[in-house]
């Protein structure tokens, strides 16, 4: 047995180590794809910002155009000036904007007049711009006339007729402030470096501000990726770079391309801090192996002394016992929990004859026992069925603080909404595709509308309460069966002013109402959505001690022996017959369900009316 259980402890040992080495391999594997991919995401988000942020500011060079001022011969350029101040203002255009001509000549330009009619050194993005039709962003270029690094945003121009007349164009300066607040409102750790390329290599923002309009070597292999609009994660050499800081030989770069511009994101860190928790992983394994394995030496050393003999001793006592010797002591000298275990043994070995004597004594008084326990059984049940009755107390008044906040909140905020789509669509005219959109939301609305006041009545018909049950189950029947085109009949014998009168009370009376009135609705509604009856039939009848109420219908009917043995078998289906069941046992009630397919459903209900 002691090398069994050596054995075994070593097996479950090397078990545990070749688990924990998969579950540490996967977990690493996990870790390092789940960094990159965290970074290119980060890049991904950085470069959708930056395409929105270029793509506002080139859709007020598109406003210039469509701003129908634009005739470059009619010699009066103030309409023109006029649109290039207002897609200047609030924009990333720090430069200038200006009008070309197809041959590339400046023709106007703002704030600079002084440049106008200079040609310009950017033809080759003018014929892309105007042959594609499509908006052109440049990479960094010098400006021959002002020496300055810009980035050009063209597109094409069109007058008043379509007709394409030329190229409106910005100059973004490359250390924009909002293209560098971008970058460096990004919380990131020390080592990681976010920029913004072009596909030169240039680097346009960067959080390190030094950086800017710096051509990084490593960078230039992104030209590619860029063409491709293709996202990437790489590793790559920290070449070239003196600062102390960077001293690792190694980086992860993520770059994600720009859909408006030839541009990427890259997001840069060390590769040892990418790498850092996989290896703090890999360390603390290693060190649980070799902690495992010298636990295991010690352990299967103890458990050779401390558990096997006396084990041996208890097992030579049980089967002293199983032959039926009770009167021999079990000793074992063990003072751990083996011993404690002896000494127990030995303790039940003296009860248990001590037991054999009693079980006669037990048994007269079983009897007894059985009866008291049935006695608190029924007591159990009355207390659940008083539960359950509360259960559904609160429930009725749930409903009733639920149709009240829909009709005080939900309802009073979509009038609101109403109001103002009707102030909004009165602004529009008639002819107007906007209008029709807006009234398309208002009937929307109104539908919305109708359906939280229909779902209000459902919650708590206040017919209930203001007319009587006959009134409320009318009103269910004209709702769910007149409104669909079903015929529906409804009557009446005798009244429940009586039966009212001679209940213990007011208040149980209502409650009866309620669950009459429950177990209506719950099987109107059904017919309504399931049945496909063509003709419906409700009677109730006022006894003098008992309100009998059925519900016909000509439908397609169904299989109630096997919905109610589906709900036994823990299915979901048939729950709506199983809770009109326990709403009518609570009032001592029955309730029978009469369907066969393609024969109808006749719903049967008999409550006495308790004095």
């Amino acid at each position: 047995m002691q090398k069994r259980i050596i054995f075994l402890l070593f097996l479950n040992v090397g078990v545990i180590l070749v688990s924990l080495g998969i579950i540490s391999h996967l977990s690493v594997t996990a870790s390092i794809e789940r960094s990159l991919e965290n970074r290119l995401m980060l890049a991904n988000i950085i470069g959708r910002y930056v395409d929105y942020v270029i793509e506002s500011n080139v859709k007020r060079l598109y406003d210039i155009s469509l701003s129908g001022k634009i005739d470059l011969d009619d010699n009066d350029w103030d309409p023109e000036r006029k649109a290039l101040k207002t897609a200047m203002e609030y924009s990333i255009f720090t430069g200038r904007i200006f009008l070309l001509d197809k041959r590339g000549r400046v023709l106007l330009s703002y704030p600079h007049p002084e440049e106008e009619g200079v040609d310009a050194f950017i033809l080759p993005y003018v014929r892309k711009a105007t042959a594609d039709l499509k908006p052109v962003i440049t990479d960094v270029h010098i400006l021959p006339t002002t020496q300055r690094s810009m980035v050009l945003a063209l597109v094409p121009m069109k007058n008043k007729d379509g007709e394409v007349v030329g190229v409106a164009g910005g100059e973004i300066d490359p250390t924009n402030y909002m293209l560098s607040q971008l970058i460096s409102a990004i919380p990131t750790g020390h080592s990681t470096i976010i920029e913004l390329v072009d596909s030169q290599g240039v680097i346009i923002a960067s959080n390190d501000p030094r950086r800017i309009l710096t051509c990084g070597d490593r960078y230039r292999f992104l030209k590619g990726l860029v063409t491709e609009r293709k996202g990437s994660v790489q590793s790559c050499h920290r070449c070239k770079e003196g600062a102390p800081e960077s001293g690792r030989e190694r980086d992860m770069i993520a770059f994600a391309p720009l859909s408006m511009a030839p541009w990427g994101v890259i997001v840069r860190d060390p590769q040892d801090s990418v790498f850092s928790p996989s290896s703090s992983l890999r360390k603390g394994f290693l060190l649980l192996s070799a902690v495992a394995i010298v636990t295991t030496l010690l352990l299967a050393m103890g458990l050779s002394k401390g558990i096997v003999r006396p084990i041996q001793s208890l097992i030579g006592a049980t089967r002293r016992i199983a032959s039926g010797n009770l009167n021999d002591p079990i000793e074992v000298r063990a003072k751990d929990e083996i011993g404690a275990l002896g000494k127990s043994f030995d303790e039940m070995r003296m009860k248990l004859a001590e037991s054999l004597a009693s079980i006669q004594k037990y048994s007269i008084g079983l009897e007894g026992m059985v009866a008291e326990r049935t006695g608190e059984l029924r007591q159990s049940r009355e207390k659940l069925s008083a539960l359950l009755q509360g259960i559904i107390t609160a429930e009725e008044e749930e409903r009733k603080r639920i149709a009240r906040e829909l009709h005080d909140d939900t309802s009073q905020s979509l009038n609101a909404a109403l109001i103002s789509l009707d102030s909004i669509i009165a602004r529009f005219p008639a002819h107007d595709p906007i209008r029709k959109q807006f009234l398309q939301i208002r009937e929307q609305c109104m539908a919305m509308l109708k359906g939280v006041h229909r779902m209000i009545k459902d919650l708590r018909p206040p017919i209930l309460d203001d007319l009587g049950l006959e009134s409320a189950i009318k009103w269910v029947l004209e709702k769910h069966i007149g409104e669909r085109g079903i015929r529906y009949g409804f009557e009446t014998t005798g009244t429940g002013e009586e039966l009212k009168a001679r209940a213990r009370s007011p208040v149980d009376y209502e409650r009866l109402e309620l669950v009459l009135f429950r177990i209506a609705q719950e099987g109107i509604i059904n017919i309504s959505k399931h049945a496909d009856a063509g003709n419906v039939a409700v009677s109730m009848v006022f006894g003098e001690s008992a309100i009998d109420m059925e519900i016909l219908d000509d439908g397609k009917g169904f299989d109630a022996e096997s919905v109610y043995g589906a709900f036994r078998k823990d299915h979901h289906v048939g729950l709506g017959l199983i809770g009109m069941g326990e709403r009518i046992s609570l009032l001592d009630g029955t309730l029978t369900v009469r369907s066969e397919p393609g024969h109808g459903t006749r719903i049967s209900v008999h409550v006495p009316v308790p004095a």
